[in-house]
């Protein structure tokens, strides 16, 4: 359970540092994304939806849903 706190912490830190072009909103699922140069990105589109070349980035670092008090759950 420590384990999946410090995950949920972490990509939680992770996000609000992201950028983001959007405003998240409560209840949507998001996707954050490690670039090249090392920033993340947190995006409305899943890794599935990118087509045949795949997703621009580096990685996918999580599927993530916003929650009513403003932190974030880790689904994937």
């Amino acid at each position: 359970q420590y384990e999946k706190l410090k995950n949920k912490v972490e990509v939680s830190e992770r996000i609000y540092l992201a950028d983001m072009s959007f405003r998240p909103l409560i209840g949507k699922t998001y996707f954050l994304y490690s670039r090249k140069d090392k920033k993340d990105i947190l995006s409305m589109v899943a890794p599935t939806e990118w087509g045949k070349s795949g997703h621009p980035y580096e990685d996918h670092i999580a599927t993530v849903q916003l929650l009513a008090d403003h932190t974030w759950k880790v689904i994937d």
